[in-house]
C-alpha cells in the first residue's frame, strides 16, 4: 500500500552515530539492543547501505547471536497510529541462510512481550542482496490506550546451512498515515550522461511499469532501455548523444505508484545538461590537509575538498580521486553549483560531518606530509583539477607540522593552483565546507609581464611571463618586427612559451616581440604584452668583455659593484660568466655567476653588476638610468684590496684587476663611496695607472653607463706624451730631464700638471689651472718642490684637465728616473 504521513510521533533515519552501548544503556534515543558494535557485526550502523546510500540501521545474525532491538514509541497526540520502516537484505558469505525477523509489543522495557509475529513471509530475508520494501505495522488495540510502549524486534540467524543474511532497517516512523489516492507525477528530468537522462517521480513507482521503454517518448523515439536507480528514480538510455543547453520535451504515461494510481500522460520540458561532461576545472580541489594533528579545533583526519565553481550540477560517481601512490573510484554524488564536498577515509568520514558535505572514501589515497600530487581526472584519464605540494608550501616548518590545511586563494583561478597554495588562517588551522580563510576574489586577474626572453637556438625563442595565462596559444597569438616565419607556437605551464622559426634567425638581428590576444587566470582578455626586443647575440671574443669599473668601498648600507664594459659592435652573450677573486694561494675562487641564460650587453653598453640594483640608483642618481644587474651575492672584495677576476663560461680568466685604495686620486680625503674607473680600454686592467677614481661631477660613480674618466684610445697617447721616459738628472745617459708634451683638440682648457711617488706622495706640481693652448710643453728634471734631486725609481706624472664646457680628462703616465751603473 501507499500512504502519506499525517502526524509523527516518532522518525529515526539512522545518520547520527549509535552510542556504542548495550542493553540496557540506549544506542539512539529511544533505542535499545542486546549487543551494539561500531564494526559490522552484531547490530552497528552503515554508513552507505541505507536508501539511496544513506546510513541504515544493520544486523548480523550469526550462530551464537540473535539480534534483538526495543523502540520506545509514544501515542501522545495521535489517534490512529501507525510503525513504517523499509528493510533488506543482504548477502552474507556464501550460506543459504535467511535472517528471520520477528516483532512484539510490551508495555514496559524489562516486562512480558506479546503477540510475536514474523515480518513477511518465511524467506522475506533471504541471504541475498535485496531492494528496500517497506513495512507498516498496525498497532494492536491493547497498545491503543498507552501513553508509552516499546516494540520489540528480533532478528534470528535463519534456517539452512552457512552463513545467514545481514538484515537492514531504514527510515523508520510511528504516526499516522492516510491512504494515497493521487496518481504520481514526474518531479524532476535531468541529464545523467552523455545519452542518458534521470527522471525522477514524487513518490515510489511499480518497478514493472516503469521500466518499460514504450512509457517514455523524446521526440518521437523511446529509449533504448530503462533501469531503476532506486524506487522513484529512472535512467532513460538514448542511442543518440544529448546537446549541451538545448531544450527538449520528453513524454511520460502509463506508470503507475505502488497503490496502482496510474501516471496521467505528461509531457515534461527541460534543458539538457550532461552532468558528466566535465573539463580541466570544472570542478576544483579548494583545500588539502595532509597532516592533521589530534590536539587541534579540528577532527585528526585526512581531508580533500571540492568545491564546484560552476553554474552546472555534476554527476561525480566514477570519478577518480589520486596521488601519487594510489586512487580511489567516488561513489554517487551529485554535487549543487557552489557546493563544497569533504572526501575522507571511509572509517573516519564520520568525524568530517559537522563541517559539511562528506564523501566516504575506501581506499582512501593517503596524503604524504613532505609533498604529494592530488589529482581529479574521469575514468577515461581527462584531467579535471590537480595540486602539487610539497613542505614549502606552508612556508615554514611551524605550519607544515602544525596541523594546518593548504588553501587555494580563489577557486575561479582557471589555472594551475599548486604555486599559489597558502596555509590556512583559520583559528581552527582549516576550513573545512566553507570559503576558505585566504580567499581573494582579484587573485587572478594580474597583468602578467614577460620576464625572461632569449633564443634557445637560431630557431627557438623562449619566453616566460611572470604570471600564468590561460592554455590558449598559438602563432597568431606572437608579433615579431621584422616579420619573421613563425612556424608552431605553444604554452606550457601556463607561463613558457616556445616559438619555432621558419628559418634561422641572423646573428645580431634585433627582434621587437609582442603578445596578443591572451586571458588572465580569470578568463578576462589582457591588452598587448610587449613590445619588447630579442636578439641572437654573438659568442665573446677575447677582448670584447672588459672589468671596467669598481666600488669596493661603498657608503653605509650601500653595496659593492663591478662594472664591465662591451667594447664591440655586437651584442655579445653573457651566458655562463662569472665574477670572483683570488685566494691567499693565488686559485681563482668564490665564483658568483651572473649570466643567466638570455642575458645580453648591446654593442657600446656597460652592466654594473651588484646586490641591490635599486640602492646604486638612490646613490648615483645621475645613473638611475644605467643598466644594472642584482644578483644574490658578491665575492669577497675587501676594502684594504683584493683582486677582481673576470671568469668565461669554460672557467678561463678573461681579466683581472688588483686593486687597492692607493689607487685612488692622491689628493682624494674620503675614498669610501667613490669608485675606482678604467681610463681605457687598451691598456690591460692590470694596468694600475688605467685606473682613476671616478669624478666628483658625475656622483663619484657611473655604474652602468660611460665612466666619467673614459679616453679614448687615440686620445690617451696623443694628449700627453712624455719623452724621454727614462731618464737621469745628472745626465749619465741621454737628458737630464722629461719633456711633457700635450696636444690638445682646442685651446681654452685648464690644466694642472703633477708629479707623484708611487706611493701617492706629491712631488713637485708643474703647472697648476694653467690656461692651456691646443698644444704645449713642460719639463721635469727630476727635482722636487725645494729643488732637491729625487731618489731613483718610479714616478707618476698625473694631468687634470677640464674646459668650460665641464669635460674632464685625468691622465695618469709613468716616469723613471734613473743613475748611473
Amino acid at each position: 500500500m501507499a500512504w502519506t504521513w499525517t502526524a509523527f510521533g516518532q522518525s529515526q533515519n539512522f545518520e547520527s552515530l549509535f552510542q556504542i552501548q548495550s542493553f540496557p544503556e540506549e544506542f539512539l534515543p529511544g533505542w535499545w539492543g542486546n549487543e551494539v558494535r561500531s564494526t559490522s557485526a552484531r547490530i552497528f550502523r552503515s554508513g552507505s547501505a541505507g536508501r539511496e546510500g544513506s546510513g541504515a540501521l544493520a544486523v548480523q545474525p550469526i550462530s551464537t547471536f540473535n539480534g534483538v532491538l526495543w523502540v520506545r514509541l509514544s501515542t501522545e497526540g495521535l489517534s490512529d497510529p501507525k510503525v513504517s520502516f523499509w528493510s533488506r537484505s543482504l548477502r552474507n558469505g556464501t550460506g543459504s541462510r535467511p535472517a528471520a525477523v520477528f516483532y512484539s509489543w510490551g508495555k514496559s522495557l524489562n516486562g512480558e512481550f506479546e503477540g510475536r509475529t514474523r515480518l513477511g513471509e518465511e524467506n522475506e530475508f533471504g541471504n541475498e542482496d535485496q531492494e528496500f520494501r517497506r513495512y507498516i505495522l498496525d498497532l494492536p488495540e491493547e497498545m491503543r490506550s498507552e501513553t508509552a510502549f516499546f516494540l520489540k524486534l528480533e532478528i534470528e540467524y535463519g534456517p539452512g546451512s552457512g552463513s545467514a543474511a545481514r538484515w537492514l532497517m531504514d527510515d523508520f516512523a510511528f504516526g499516522e498515515f492516510v491512504v494515497d489516492t493521487d496518481p504520481p507525477g514526474v518531479d524532476r528530468v535531468k541529464g545523467y550522461s552523455a545519452t542518458e537522462l534521470l527522471l525522477g517521480f514524487d513518490e515510489p513507482v511499480d518497478p514493472g511499469f516503469a521500466q518499460i521503454p514504450l512509457a517514455y517518448t523524446l521526440e518521437g523515439e523511446n529509449p533504448e532501455r530503462v533501469s531503476l536507480l532506486n524506487d522513484s528514480t529512472a535512467i532513460l538510455y538514448f542511442s543518440q548523444t544529448l546537446e549541451e543547453g538545448r531544450p527538449y520535451e520528453i513524454g511520460v504515461r502509463s506508470i503507475p505508484d505502488l497503490e496502482g494510481n496510474f501516471l496521467l500522460d505528461t509531457l515534461v520540458a527541460f534543458s539538457f545538461f550532461d552532468p558528466t561532461a566535465f573539463e580541466l576545472k570544472s570542478l576544483v580541489i579548494n583545500e588539502l590537509m595532509p597532516a592533521p594533528r589530534n590536539d587541534q579545533d579540528l577532527p585528526n583526519v585526512e581531508y580533500i575538498e571540492l568545491f564546484n565553481p560552476r553554474e552546472k550540477e555534476w554527476r561525480l560517481g566514477g570519478l577518480v580521486i589520486s596521488n601519487s601512490r594510489t586512487s580511489a573510484i567516488l561513489p554517487e554524488y551529485w554535487m549543487p553549483p557552489g557546493g563544497y564536498l569533504l572526501l575522507g577515509p571511509a572509517n573516519q568520514a564520520s568525524l568530517l560531518q559537522p563541517f559539511g558535505e562528506v564523501l566516504a572514501i575506501g581506499s582512501w589515497p593517503t596524503l604524504l606530509n613532505s609533498g604529494d600530487q592530488v589529482s581529479l581526472k574521469t575514468t577515461g584519464e581527462l584531467l579535471v583539477d590537480e595540486l602539487s605540494y610539497t613542505t614549502a608550501s606552508w612556508g615554514g616548518s611551524e605550519f607544515s607540522g602544525g596541523g594546518y590545511s593548504l588553501e587555494v586563494i580563489n577557486p575561479s583561478f582557471l589555472c594551475g593552483n599548486s604555486n599559489f597554495l597558502l596555509p590556512s588562517q583559520s583559528p581552527q588551522r582549516g576550513t573545512p565546507g566553507e570559503l576558505n580563510s585566504v580567499f581573494d576574489p582579484d587573485f587572478g586577474g594580474e597583468m602578467p609581464m614577460i620576464s625572461k626572453r632569449y633564443f634557445l637556438d637560431s630557431m627557438q625563442i623562449f619566453m616566460e611571463l611572470s604570471y600564468p595565462i590561460l592554455s590558449v596559444f598559438g602563432p597568431g597569438n606572437v608579433r615579431l618586427s621584422p616579420e619573421v616565419g613563425i612556424d608552431s607556437a605553444f604554452l606550457i605551464s601556463g607561463k613558457e612559451i616556445r616559438v619555432y622559426l621558419n628559418r634561422p634567425i641572423e646573428e645580431g638581428v634585433v627582434l621587437s616581440i609582442s603578445l596578443t590576444g591572451l586571458q588572465n587566470c580569470l578568463g578576462g582578455d589582457l591588452p598587448e604584452l610587449g613590445p619588447i626586443s630579442l636578439v641572437w647575440p654573438s659568442q665573446v671574443q677575447k677582448g670584447d668583455l672588459i672589468l671596467n669599473e669598481l666600488l669596493f668601498d661603498p657608503l653605509p648600507g650601500d653595496p659593492k659593484f663591478v662594472e664591465i664594459r662591451n667594447t664591440t659592435q655586437k651584442y655579445l652573450n653573457l651566458e655562463g660568466w662569472a665574477l670572483g677573486n683570488r685566494s691567499s694561494d693565488g686559485q681563482v675562487a668564490q665564483l658568483r655567476f651572473f649570466g643567466e641564460r638570455g642575458l645580453f650587453l648591446p654593442p657600446e653598453d656597460y652592466l654594473a653588476i651588484s646586490t641591490d640594483s635599486t640602492r646604486l640608483k638612490i646613490t648615483y642618481p645621475k645613473s638611475a638610468s644605467g643598466r644594472m644587474l642584482q644578483i644574490s651575492s658578491l665575492p669577497s672584495y675587501p676594502i684594504s684590496g683584493g683582486t677582481v677576476v673576470l671568469v668565461r663560461p669554460d672557467g678561463e680568466v678573461e681579466e683581472e684587476f688588483r686593486y687597492s685604495s692607493s689607487l685612488h686620486h692622491p689628493l682624494l680625503r674620503n675614498s669610501k663611496g667613490v669608485s675606482l674607473e678604467r681610463i681605457s680600454k687598451i691598456p690591460a686592467a692590470a694596468t694600475s695607472e688605467n685606473w682613476q677614481s671616478a669624478s666628483a661631477g658625475e656622483d663619484y660613480a657611473t655604474p652602468g653607463r660611460r665612466n666619467s674618466q673614459d679616453i679614448e684610445p687615440k686620445d690617451l697617447e696623443s694628449v700627453i706624451t712624455i719623452d724621454p721616459k727614462v731618464f737621469d738628472p745628472e745626465g749619465s745617459f741621454g737628458p737630464s730631464f722629461t719633456s711633457i708634451s700635450y696636444l690638445l683638440d682646442q685651446p681654452g682648457w685648464l690644466g694642472t700638471f703633477r708629479i707623484y711617488t708611487s706611493g701617492g706622495q706629491l712631488v713637485e706640481t708643474l703647472g697648476q689651472n694653467q690656461l692651456l693652448g691646443r698644444e704645449g710643453l713642460f719639463v721635469w728634471d727630476g727635482t722636487d718642490a725645494e729643488g732637491r734631486r729625487v731618489r731613483p725609481g718610479y714616478y707618476v706624472l698625473l694631468a687634470e684637465l677640464y674646459n668650460l664646457g665641464g669635460e674632464l680628462l685625468i691622465i695618469k703616465k709613468t716616469v723613471v728616473v734613473g743613475i748611473k751603473l
